[in-house]
């Protein structure tokens, strides 16, 4: 399986890889190089898996059809969504009242294509942008 791995510190992508192994052992490899990264004296060592919603407009090709499809595909009006796995593995965050403010990340998920791609990097960013914590504390 094709996988996507993203390192991001404070807004920046410092490291985009896409490589081929089983999901679960790069992901263990993963969580290795950030333990070696990690700072227990600054900060939590966290992995978090939750599904990340990719919208994309319709039509799509038959390829794309074949590949969307394994990841809970759904048509809502003009567009089409699914759901990709994605492992946040932050190894340099502080807590902000409630929230966290991750500052260093690996990101790793399935590579589906480029456009998804530039979807989880943008995620990336945003995960380790101190300008959307700073936003979430001013709502409040």
């Amino acid at each position: 399986m094709k996988l996507l791995i993203i390192r991001a510190e404070n807004g920046e992508i410092k490291d985009k890889q896409v490589t081929e192994g089983e999901f679960n052992a790069v992901l263990k490899n993963v969580v290795i190089k950030a333990l070696e990264l990690w700072d227990p004296s600054k900060s939590d060592l966290i992995t978090v898996k939750h599904k990340q919603e990719i919208m994309v407009k319709l039509p799509i090709t038959r390829e794309q059809y074949e590949i969307y499809a394994q990841f809970n595909l759904r048509r809502k009006g003009d567009s089409a969504f699914f759901e990709i796995p994605v492992y946040l593995i932050s190894f340099e965050n502080q807590w902000i009242d409630d929230n966290i403010m991750d500052s260093k990340v690996f990101i790793v998920s399935p590579y589906i294509d480029e456009y998804v791609s530039e979807k989880i990097v943008e995620l990336a960013k945003n995960i380790t942008s101190q300008e959307e914590v700073e936003e979430e504390i001013e709502e409040e």
